[in-house]
């Protein structure tokens, strides 16, 4: 339904990250999706309505199987939380051009958003996730509500 939960104050590390280099250095996000079609009717059952399906998916220069995406309103709330975390802690509203590994990210490097797969070859998610879409909200609510 597009709601954001915070679990930890920000000033603490979640330890999301495989590396603890990179989870205090970073804010980690979740999102929920169970990916895999068998769980299309659970949403369904419990009044959430079917979650949309993508067979168009790469990531690693490999084409994923047929899985579910994210609903419209959770790429809404997502852009939101993208231009909180801009306008809050100084995050720059960019991501990673390539949809695989980053060496840059991996490094340690990098500064804006990006997703599990910039920084592991073993990690898919979020491939799906249409990045450009997320940065055009994230920055047009930017340009409507800035702070300061």
């Amino acid at each position: 339904d597009g709601t954001i939960y915070q679990f930890l104050d920000i000033q603490h590390p979640a330890w999301q990250a495989g590396r603890r280099g990179w989870n205090k250095q970073s804010v980690g996000v979740e999102i929920s999706n169970a990916f895999y079609l068998k769980y299309q009717d659970w949403y369904v059952r419990h009044g959430h309505g079917p979650r949309p399906i993508r067979n168009d998916s790469h990531v690693h220069g490999v084409k994923l199987p047929e899985h579910l995406d994210f609903y419209p309103v959770q790429l809404d709330a997502l852009a939101a939380l993208w231009d909180a975390c801009h306008q809050g802690l100084g995050i720059p509203l960019q991501y990673p051009a390539e949809q695989g590994l980053s060496d840059v990210c991996v490094a340690g490097k990098y500064e804006g958003f990006l997703n599990h797969y910039n920084l592991l070859r073993k990690k898919i998610d979020c491939a799906s996730l249409d990045m450009n879409l997320i940065l055009t909200k994230a920055q047009s609510l930017s340009s409507r509500f800035p702070v300061g």
